[in-house]
């Protein structure tokens, strides 16, 4: 009897478990980056960070990013046609979609700098998404 009950018991341990992501379509559903944080030990304060970059049916590969508290936002900026960086904290990653295998974390900005911004992953309303950055014409509107 103990045996059936103990793993209904135990539910309510795991329900402050996270594990979720969020999307930036570069070109539809098929090509896209998708940052996922996982924490599997609803007592921790931290989530582990990753990317799946995708560009399909050609690749598909997931990279593992850093841990990071759960607040902590995930900026992405683009230096180059299919080439990424993703920004945590102080920490710096490069990816691209052409085969979805190169990934490094930078150790210093690129030559030509990290780019244009095209949004921030993060938890607005409780839920994690990505949201885009506002486009130049966009921002100047905005300040009028």
């Amino acid at each position: 009897m103990l045996r059936r009950i103990l793993p209904f018991a135990l539910l309510p341990l795991l329900t402050g478990c996270i594990n979720d992501g969020a999307a930036y379509r570069i070109d539809g559903s098929r090509h896209a980056l998708t940052v996922v944080r996982e924490q599997n030990l609803f007592w921790k304060k931290q989530v582990k960070l990753a990317v799946v970059v995708a560009r399909m049916p050609d690749c598909q590969r997931k990279h593992t990013l850093q841990e990071a508290d759960l607040s902590t936002p995930v900026e992405l900026w683009q230096p180059g046609p299919g080439t990424f960086i993703l920004a945590v904290g102080k920490n710096r990653y490069v990816t691209e979609t052409r085969t979805c295998l190169g990934f490094a974390p930078l150790t210093e900005e690129p030559p030509g700098g990290i780019g244009v911004h095209l949004g921030t992953f993060a938890v607005k309303n409780g839920v994690f998404t990505f949201t885009p950055a506002a486009r130049p014409e966009e921002a100047a509107a905005g300040s009028r």
